[in-house]
């Protein structure tokens, strides 16, 4: 027992000092709250997650701007820019044409948005076991197949920007020709993939809809573009800069207005369903958790304001004379398509988390019961990928939420 000497009196700094601590005591319990949303799927075991978390929100949305500005710039470079490669190529990046570090710039922001997107899909598998099971488990599936283009892709694109980024005198031509080619095919299998994923998935009835895969594949288009556009700002409004994003401005155009069909079209097909859980989406699309993310981020913003001024930009620019043109692209066009594609790429996220939440935040009785007859060798694929929880995680029979806790792998 310590001698009475030995005990200090309270003072009044000792005293701060506790009232400080007792104050920011509740920091672990929110940044444990954080962790919790940003991972609340039930392969993890925690309650109360939606049946997709953020992070496969975030996957679909930077796959397909990632997919979208591979293909656009890859395109670019073909039609625009054709950029020469071998021992007469320039060494200095700095001293490229305009157009080609344009082109060089949107291919490595769509292999940091693709591995970025990768990256999400990882941690919301939770496990390395289970991220190579996307690769190796049999039989081959649509999730396998997706796996592996969008991997492909992401390291095809990081080749395709080192090649501009670096000197490389043996590279030539026809070889980046044919890897922009092939980098155009998978772009586009991992624009469908990611709709065509949601559609085959057993339970939610939206999804079924052709029109989300349609959706989706169109919205990687337009942020492709949106990322040409966007590119502008950061280069030299020379001649074949002003022609590659004038030509990606007209084709957003018409890339939009079938965006705004595809979007008519799955708001009918939620509508005029006399299915439960479907009409229980067109609510959630019309007036419910999913109405701000669609009707301001998608329609407003990625629809109809994106729209407005990328035409605007387009008529401006064409009713004036060649000279006046030129003064105008090199200040109000750039400056107002990046604002289109920021509107774009905010449209791109509002769609996802609007078709996610419609088919997820409800209780899934109200899904049909029965699976497509394509379905069943997906899900048991994916059943395998996350192990089933414990009673003690899933807290018992009794702990039942008011709806279900499933994820992407566990369908």
């Amino acid at each position: 027992m310590l001698p009475a000497r030995s005990i200090s009196k309270p003072t009044l700094a000792s005293a701060t000092a506790c009232c400080v601590w007792n104050r920011f005591s509740l920091l672990p319990h929110v940044v444990i709250y954080i962790g919790e949303r940003l991972c609340h799927t039930s392969g993890n075991g925690i309650e109360g997650g939606a049946l997709f978390g953020e992070l496969v929100t975030a996957y679909l949305f930077l796959a397909g701007v990632g997919a979208g500005g591979v293909a656009a710039a890859s395109v670019a470079d073909l039609l625009f820019v054709r950029e020469p490669f071998g021992a007469d190529v320039v060494p200095d990046f700095a001293e490229k044409r305009p157009a080609e570090r344009l082109v060089a710039g949107v291919l490595a922001l769509s292999c940091g948005a693709l591995a970025l997107g990768a990256g999400c899909l990882a941690a919301d598998l939770g496990r390395i076991d289970r991220v190579l099971s996307l690769f190796t488990a049999p039989p081959v599936t649509l999730m396998n197949l997706g796996a592996w283009a969008v991997a492909l892709l992401t390291a095809l694109a990081a080749a395709l920007a080192l090649a501009r980024f670096l000197y490389v005198p043996w590279l030539r031509r026809c070889a980046m020709v044919v890897a922009e080619i092939v980098a155009c095919g998978l772009a586009v299998v991992v624009a469908v993939y990611a709709g065509l994923l949601l559609q085959t998935l057993s339970g939610v009835r939206l999804w079924s809809s052709p029109w989300v895969p349609a959706l989706f594949a169109l919205s990687a288009a337009s942020c492709g573009c949106a990322l040409l556009m966007a590119g502008a700002l950061f280069v030299e409004g020379d001649g074949s800069v002003r022609k590659a994003v004038r030509s990606a401005a007209r084709v957003d155009v018409v890339v939009i207005v079938a965006e705004a069909v595809a979007a008519a079209g799955l708001l009918a097909f939620a509508l005029g369903s006399d299915h439960a859980g479907v009409r229980a989406s067109a609510t959630s699309l019309m007036h419910g958790p999913a109405a701000l993310p669609w009707w301001a981020a998608f329609v407003a913003c990625g629809l109809a304001a994106a729209l407005a001024v990328e035409v605007g930009c387009l008529v401006r620019g064409h009713g004036r004379s060649r000279s006046a043109a030129k003064a105008v692209a090199k200040a109000y066009p750039a400056a107002a398509l990046a604002l289109a594609a920021a509107l774009v790429l905010v449209g791109a996220l509002g769609l996802r988390a609007a078709v996610v939440e419609a088919g997820a935040q409800r209780p899934l009785e109200l899904q049909e019961a029965e699976a497509p007859a394509s379905v069943p060798s997906e899900n048991e694929e994916a059943a395998g990928l996350r192990s089933a929880p414990s009673a003690e995680e899933s807290g018992g029979e009794g702990s039942a939420t008011g709806r279900e806790d499933v994820t992407l792998w566990s369908n």
